[in-house]
């Protein structure tokens, strides 16, 4: 067991050094007002002091023990000094801001106006291309939120997902050559920062674009990537740029579903095999669905007390649906600006928007649900993911020693619910 560990915690080293910043941060955001307020020439001075001790320290620590402890007590120190550096700082500001990038943005959006003439589909399409919300419709935004599908038009991993196929099936013709393999990391992340840029820097892009950049990077070096070093790398970037974006709901959501589809996505796979390919294929989106709902779920109860009940049967039908129509919106905005050609493939895209908005209004009003409210608090939120990962532990190794977690938990649970009353 004791080997075990050891072998987990060498082959995720990216995961531990993201938890210990964490906990810096939580730290020095829960008691942020028992701390002396330091320049930041004082904790750049701190850092450094640090980084030298460690180093003395790991020369020692083959000899004396106790000093192993030091590198998570560094690490802890560090995500302090950073929680205090980013008290007032703007996360991508002056980048969002810039003027190539607004000029960008105001090209596409004025390709959509010329192109889709029914308001509608319009506002639609620069909803779902550049997350702007401003122009949709009320009763649709809440058919939206109330079938737990508001992420399809909120810019996430899902739409960078497509657009990085897209972009990597589009250089399949460069030949393996290194001055080929450069200009393709390059390019591919110069366009994916640059749609970043065009959808505003949102908390759940900012987490896409920062997990395909850690990918390619990873490929293109040859570096054998763990999933949960990749996510962690990820997290640990924003703090070290801007730790107060953490805060953000969006983002908290949207490493939540990617952590869900991580852990839970292959075991919920696993539970019903199927040798019909379109059945196979149908359990697959199911179970997709259910792995990101599962996690994002406590996050929901514990900022807005509710949940949609319909979240699974919505992402079930129209995520595949709005994926079909995010690659045909973003084929469209590269094609060059041919009248007649542009005109008829807008008239489809138009065609398909009104037909699966309609779909979404039907089903919404036919299924409507009256949720209940929650109040789940940090205790409950705590429990929730313990559960979870108990209930995943025990369908890996299949141990008895989950049902004396999951009881010991559940004591824990029922008394800090006793005396908190």
């Amino acid at each position: 067991m004791q080997n075990k560990l050891i072998i987990w915690r060498a082959s995720h080293p990216v995961f531990l050094i993201c938890c210990y910043f964490l906990i810096g941060y939580l730290s020095y955001r829960s008691t942020s007002q028992y701390w002396p307020q330091l320049q930041e020439s004082i904790l750049l001075l701190i850092v450094v002091i640090s980084s030298f001790c460690l180093s003395i320290f790991h020369a020692f620590s083959k000899k004396a023990k106790q000093f192993k402890i030091l590198p998570a007590i560094f690490l802890i120190i560090w995500g302090i000094c950073i929680a205090q550096v980013h008290e007032s700082y703007s996360f991508l500001s002056q980048l969002i801001s810039a003027q190539w990038v607004i000029d960008t943005r105001q090209y596409f959006i004025s390709k959509i106006d010329r192109s889709f003439s029914n308001p509608e589909s319009n506002a639609f399409a620069k909803s779902l291309l550049f997350g702007s919300k401003t122009e949709m419709s009320l009763s649709l935004k809440t058919a939206y939120q109330q079938l737990g599908i508001l992420h399809i038009i909120a810019i996430s991993g899902m739409h960078l997902d497509i657009l990085f196929k897209l972009l990597e099936k589009s250089t399949l013709w460069l030949p393996h050559k290194n001055w080929a393999r450069w200009t393709k990391l390059i390019a591919l992340l110069f366009i994916v920062w640059s749609y970043t840029m065009l959808a505003h820097a949102g908390p759940s892009v900012v987490r896409a674009s920062l997990f395909f950049t850690i990918i390619l990077i990873g490929r293109f070096f040859y570096l054998n990537l763990f999933s949960l070093n990749t996510i962690s790398t990820g997290i640990l970037l924003v703090l070290l740029y801007n730790s107060q974006i953490i805060t953000e709901i969006g983002l908290q959501l949207s490493y939540a579903a990617v952590v869900g589809i991580h852990f839970f996505y292959k075991p919920l796979l696993q539970l019903v095999p199927m040798d019909n390919q379109l059945l196979r294929l149908a359990w697959s989106n199911l179970a997709l669905s259910i792995a990101a709902q599962i996690t994002t779920l406590p996050i929901l109860l514990y900022y807005f007390h509710k949940s949609s009940s319909l979240s699974i049967i919505g992402n079930f039908l129209f995520v595949p649906a709005s994926s079909v129509l995010l690659y045909a919106l973003l084929l469209f905005m590269i094609l060059p600006n041919i009248e007649g050609m542009l005109g008829i493939i807008a008239d489809c895209i138009s065609w398909y928007i009104e037909t699966m908005n309609r779909s979404i209004h039907q089903l919404f009003q036919f299924l409507q649900i009256e949720d209940r409210r929650y109040d789940l608090g940090i205790a409950g939120l705590t429990y929730y993911y313990f559960c979870l990962f108990v209930a995943l532990y025990w369908m890996q190794k299949r141990d008895p020693k989950s049902l004396i977690l999951l009881l010991t938990g559940s004591c824990v649970y029922s008394l800090i619910k006793l005396f908190s009353v």
